[in-house]
């Protein structure tokens, strides 16, 4: 006959598991990042510049040479670190991101543009500071250039 467990402690090892779960579901809440991505066409056509980009006209002036910006899409998403996201860019493209790390308040991320079934365009691990985002010169569209800006914030 086999000797068990009393009957006031059958319960504390699946207590224990529930609380285990519990605090690593807590652990992970911290580890999350989120990833700002938006796709801009950039043309020299006319003058124009969107008003929702004013935050980056800085910054697109000083990096590219266009007369023109207008925001195309714009998406925001919180995950874990490790994970892939999708994002559709116009055009039938589609952007990789998978954030790495976050350290020295710099967030290092994993960043594939796919076009078909060709090799990507764009295969690359980019580090930007936390709270920041970098610009890629996207490809090119019969309206002009894709610009994409590609951010994340996360909590140091």
């Amino acid at each position: 006959m086999r000797a068990g467990l009393p009957p006031a402690r059958r319960w504390v090892l699946p207590l224990a598991a529930v609380f285990c779960a519990v605090a690593l579901r807590l652990a992970l809440a911290d580890e999350e990042i989120a990833l700002h991505v938006r796709t801009v066409l950039a043309t020299d056509s006319g003058s124009d510049f969107d008003t929702r980009l004013d935050g980056y006209r800085r910054q697109l002036r000083g990096l590219f040479h266009f007369t023109s910006y207008r925001l195309v899409k714009e998406e925001e998403r919180h995950c874990p670190f490790g994970g892939r996201n999708n994002f559709e860019i116009p055009g039938g493209r589609l952007l990789e991101v998978q954030p790495v790390w976050l350290r020295d308040n710099r967030v290092r991320l994993r960043v594939l543009l796919i076009e078909g079934t060709s090799p990507p365009p764009l295969d690359t691990d980019f580090t930007v500071p936390n709270r920041g985002n970098i610009w890629v010169g996207g490809p090119r569209n019969p309206d002009g250039v894709l610009l994409i800006s590609i951010g994340a914030e996360g909590r140091p």
